[in-house]
C-alpha cells in the first residue's frame, strides 16, 4: 500500500464529520472522486465519506452533533445520508459487493472490516483511494501513479469489473472524456483504431463485454452519454466508446408494459475510416466529428448536433465521387437530420430539445454560401425562419440561431479553414451578423412587434379586425418594409385601416 501525506483544505462540514466519526473510535475517510480531484488540483463537486462504522452509529454520533438524516438505505448499501447547514454528505460504511445477472446492481452487498477491502471493489484506480483527515492518502492500486501518468485503468480485471456492472464500460468513455486520460487495460490488445497524427488516435484499442449493456436502463446510459458529451475531452471519449464497439451496445427501457432492447448509437459505426474530400477535410469523417465536437461550446443540443451532423455521410444514396473522383455527401444534411430525429427519439429526449437539435443538422450547411451573398440573402433565410411557426417568439429563434452558429463556427474549425484566422473571422463576423439581424429585425410572433395589441385596439374602429392588422404588422415587419418602432407601426396601422 502507497500511503503520502498531503496537504488538502476539506470543507468545514467534511472535518467535522471525519473529526466525529474518528474521535468515537471508528475509521473515517473521504473517498472516491473527491480524492482524484483533489490531488488533481481540481476543487471537487461533492465529498462523500467511508467509515468503519455502521449506519446506527452514523446516525447517533451525527444527530447528537446537529445533523439532520434525510436518508438511510441501511441493510442495503450502508448508505447514510445526512444534513447541515443546507449542505448534504453521503456516509457509508465499509463494504463488500457479489454480482449475479443484473447488469449494474450488486446481487448481494455486505459489511466488511477494512478500508482495503472497500476500495477493492471500485470501479478504476483513480477512484480508488481515500484521504483521512491528518492529510493521508491511502492508494492500494496505483491511482497516484495513473494519476501522474493520465491513465485511466480498472481495479483489478477489466472484463471481470465490467461484467459486475455493466455501466462501468460506459463510465470509463466519460472518465476519459472528463479528464483526457488515455485507457489501458492488461489482457489481449486490439489493433489501433482512428487515424495518426490526430488527438484521438488509439495506438491499441480493446474489447468491451459489450452484450452486457443490454441489462442497463436507457435512463442510465442516456446520463451517461450527456456527461460525456459536455466533457472538456469529449472526443477523447466518443473515440473510446466506438473503439470498443460500445456505440452498436443495446440497453433496455419499457415499452407498453414489456422490457425491449433498444439500440444505443449503432448509426456511428460507418463513419470510422470513412475519407473525405482533402481540399476542404483534413480529417476523415469520425475524427472531423470529434473535433467539431470539441471546437464547440458545452451545451448539450449542441453537441448532439454536431455528434450527428455528418452521420448520414458516407451512406448509399449520399456518397458519390465528384468529377476530381473525390468523395462528395451532397444532401448529407437533410438525411443526417431524419437519422438525427431517429436516433434521438429511440433515445427517448424530450419533444423540444429532439426537435432543436434536428433544426441544428437540417441547416448546418447553410451558412457556408451566405460568406459571399450579403446582408438580403440573410434576411431572406430569417424570414423564412419566422415564418415557419417552429419558434415561438424571436427570443427562441434568436437562442437557436445562437447555437447554430456555434455548430457552423465548430464544423468550420474542424476542417482546413480551421488553420485560416482570416477566414475564421469571416466565420464569426457572418454569425455575429446573422444573430443581431433575428435579434432586432426578425420578430417571429406579434408580441414580438414593438406595438401591443391594446395599442393597436385603440386605432381600430372595427375592432373584430385586430387579429388581422397584427398579423398585416407582423408580416411588413418580417418583410423588412416596416421597421419595429412603434411610431412607424402606428401609421401603418392607420394606413391599414383606411384601405380596410
Amino acid at each position: 500500500m502507497n500511503v503520502v501525506k498531503r496537504q488538502f483544505i476539506l470543507p468545514p462540514i467534511i472535518n467535522k464529520i471525519l473529526t466525529l466519526i474518528t474521535a468515537a473510535g471508528y475509521e473515517a475517510y473521504v473517498v472516491g472522486g473527491a480524492v482524484r480531484d483533489l490531488l488533481l488540483g481540481k476543487t471537487p463537486g461533492d465529498f462523500d465519506v467511508t467509515t468503519s462504522a455502521r449506519p446506527q452509529q452514523v446516525i447517533e454520533l451525527l444527530t447528537g452533533a446537529g445533523f439532520s438524516i434525510i436518508g438511510e438505505l441501511g441493510q442495503n448499501f450502508g448508505v447514510v445520508v445526512a444534513r447541515q447547514a443546507g449542505q448534504t454528505v453521503e456516509i457509508a460504511t465499509f463494504r463488500g459487493e457479489a454480482y449475479g445477472t443484473d447488469a449494474h446492481k450488486p446481487e448481494q452487498v455486505w459489511y466488511c472490516e477494512d478500508l482495503r477491502g472497500d476500495l477493492s471493489r471500485r470501479d478504476f484506480t483513480v477512484n480508488a483511494m481515500a484521504l483521512d483527515k491528518l492529510g493521508n492518502v491511502y492508494d492500494y492500486h496505483g491511482g497516484q501513479q495513473d494519476l501522474e501518468e493520465q491513465v485511466l485503468r480498472t481495479v483489478g480485471d477489466a472484463e471481470t469489473r465490467y461484467r459486475e456492472d455493466a455501466l462501468r464500460m460506459y463510465r470509463a468513455c466519460r472518465f476519459v472524456a472528463q479528464l483526457g486520460f488515455y485507457y489501458v487495460q492488461n489482457g489481449q490488445q486490439k489493433p489501433a483504431f482512428g487515424q495518426q497524427g490526430t488527438p484521438y488516435y488509439l495506438p491499441c484499442s480493446y474489447s468491451f463485454p459489450v452484450a452486457r449493456s443490454a441489462g442497463l436502463s436507457l435512463e442510465r446510459v442516456r446520463t451517461e452519454l450527456d456527461k460525456l458529451l459536455l466533457s472538456k475531452h469529449a472526443g477523447k471519449g466518443l473515440m473510446l466508446l466506438l473503439a470498443t464497439g460500445m456505440a452498436s451496445a443495446s440497453c433496455r427501457a419499457r415499452v407498453s408494459g414489456v422490457d425491449c432492447e433498444i439500440a444505443v448509437l449503432p448509426e456511428l459505426e460507418h463513419l470510422a475510416g470513412l475519407p473525405q474530400n482533402q481540399r476542404f477535410h483534413c480529417y476523415p469523417v469520425w475524427e472531423h466529428t470529434l473535433a467539431a465536437v470539441d471546437n464547440s461550446p458545452r451545451q448539450l443540443a449542441v453537441r448532439w448536433a454536431l455528434l450527428l451532423h455528418d452521420v448520414a455521410k458516407g451512406l448509399p444514396g449520399i456518397r458519390k465521387l465528384n468529377q476530381e473522383g473525390q468523395p462528395s455527401d451532397h444532401g448529407h444534411e437533410a438525411e443526417s437530420a431524419v437519422m438525427a430525429e431517429a436516433i434521438l427519439t429511440r433515445l427517448r429526449y424530450p419533444s423540444s430539445f429532439t426537435k432543436r437539435v434536428v433544426w441544428l443538422v437540417a441547416r448546418h450547411m447553410r451558412f457556408a454560401p451566405m460568406l459571399v451573398t450579403g446582408e438580403r440573402m440573410l434576411l431572406r433565410w430569417l424570414r423564412s425562419e419566422a415564418a415557419a411557426g417552429i419558434f415561438k417568439d424571436n427570443a427562441e429563434m434568436t437562442n437557436a440561431f445562437k447555437q447554430l452558429v456555434a455548430v457552423f463556427l465548430a464544423d468550420m474549425g474542424a476542417t482546413h479553414a480551421g488553420k485560416n484566422a482570416e477566414l475564421m473571422a469571416e466565420g464569426r463576423a457572418l454569425g455575429d451578423a446573422v444573430v443581431e439581424l433575428a435579434r432586432s429585425k426578425m420578430p417571429v410572433h406579434t408580441k414580438d412587434l414593438a406595438i401591443s395589441g391594446q395599442d393597436v385596439l385603440t386605432l381600430l374602429a372595427d375592432k373584430t379586425q385586430i387579429k388581422f392588422a397584427m398579423q398585416y404588422l407582423l408580416q411588413r415587419v418580417q418583410s423588412t418594409s416596416l421597421p419595429n418602432e412603434k411610431a412607424a407601426l402606428t401609421e401603418a396601422v392607420r394606413g391599414w385601416q383606411k384601405r380596410h
